[in-house]
């Protein structure tokens, strides 16, 4: 069956994201349900970042050609699934379990890079509307942490894993769809080489300091991915509120993505980097205090600005890159923002925790202060459609 690019790539976004919102707010818990501890929770977590940031990295650097990105989105979803289906099999062993958990880290995380890699190259291609094709996938990370939120509070804790098995085996078979307009390679006119390595393109200084500071903005989340749940179920909120919470987050994410084009047509990057960097020290200091449902609540609406613009002007970003270097940027982007940074501030929070909530949100603040040092100032990247 085929179907347009624009619905196979909404499709693959909503087996994706879908999963993802199980995952990232409900994993930690599974882990805590296996009677695992708070500090090896963020170690555990910490470590799974470095092995997103081995596998974004390694499996975009196998993108050669553009009719190279579906087969691999295919491939690396049916192995998600295997190995999620595995870890319930080893949890009473923690050194096959941290073994399984890495090796899904590395797979699954290539997703994300190479999925935005194939939206670059329809945008460019057939002028698809990005923001509102990823809407999609934050439309499906509230069905997963809402609806199947409720669903773990009523199944138990000890039963996410199999949740997560049922979503990415889903997820896997949505993608044998075919589009119908395939992507394609440009044709280059000059010598241009064809490919080019990840240390060429950070020779290049604008690159290298977009690729920091956009790092330093999202990993400044790493505590809210890894703690939030625990953090607020600890202080009383129940877990369908803490569902309700992580939805709302999204849900202005979702609006953000889908007003994008309008809002930030005439806002060069940076400036959009900027509002980015401002608003998550603020979320993460009032995070740092806040203490009911109500107060969380409008932190939450943060997320429009905090991630959701950040990744925007990011993708604009590479967007108008060339093509030959598209893949491997979103692999740079989603191993340094979704990988090392965030790795290494999960370890550290994993640390500070125990002693204080409070202590370890607000060393998120700073690590999103450290981001204003290396913004460049003047970095216009307006999109340019392509003929």
């Amino acid at each position: 069956m085929q179907v347009r690019p624009f619905y196979w790539l909404a499709l693959s976004f909503l087996g994706y994201y879908c999963a993802y919102g199980v995952f990232l707010p409900f994993f930690p818990a599974w882990l805590k349900s296996q009677q695992y501890g708070e500090e090896m929770i963020g170690l555990v977590i910490g470590s799974a970042y470095i092995f997103r940031f081995i596998g974004g990295l390694f499996f975009s650097s196998l993108i050669k050609k553009a009719d190279h990105i579906i087969n691999s989105l295919r491939l690396l979803a049916l192995c998600s699934a295997l190995i999620m289906a595995t870890m319930s099999l080893v949890a009473d062993n923690f050194w096959l379990l941290f073994f399984a958990i890495g090796l899904f880290a590395m797979v699954n995380s290539a997703g994300m890079p190479i999925g935005d890699s194939l939206a670059s190259t329809w945008q460019r291609q057939i002028g698809l509307d990005y923001g509102k094709v990823r809407l999609i996938g934050s439309a499906a990370f509230i069905l997963g942490v809402v609806v199947f939120g409720g669903m773990i509070d009523w199944v138990g804790e000890q039963n996410i894993v199999w949740i997560l098995t049922a979503l990415l085996l889903f997820y896997t078979l949505i993608q044998l769809l075919k589009p119908s307009i395939p992507p394609k390679d440009e044709t280059l006119i000059d010598s241009t080489p064809t490919q080019i390595g990840f240390l060429t393109l950070l020779k290049n200084s604008t690159t290298l300091r977009v690729m920091i500071g956009v790092g330093l903005i999202q990993s400044s989340h790493a505590a809210y991915y890894v703690y939030s749940t625990i953090y607020w179920t600890s202080i009383g909120i129940s877990v369908a509120q803490t569902s309700l919470l992580w939805g709302i987050g999204v849900l202005a994410e979702i609006l953000l993505f889908f007003f994008s084009r309008r809002l930030f047509q005439n806002w060069a990057v940076s400036q959009i980097f900027f509002l980015s960097a401002i608003v998550s020290i603020l979320r993460w200091a009032g995070l740092a205090y806040a203490d009911t449902f109500w107060q969380i609540l409008p932190l939450q609406l943060a997320h429009s600005l905090t991630y959701a613009a950040c990744h925007y002007a990011i993708v604009r970003y590479i967007t108008t890159q060339p093509q030959n270097h598209i893949a491997k940027l979103q692999g740079l982007y989603n191993g340094l923002s979704n990988g090392a940074l965030i790795a290494l501030f999960s370890a550290i929070s994993g640390l500070i925790y125990p002693i204080s909530p409070t202590m370890t949100f607000l060393l998120m603040s700073v690590i999103a202060a450290l981001s204003l040092l290396v913004i460049p100032r003047k970095l216009e990247a307006f999109l340019v459609k392509q003929n």
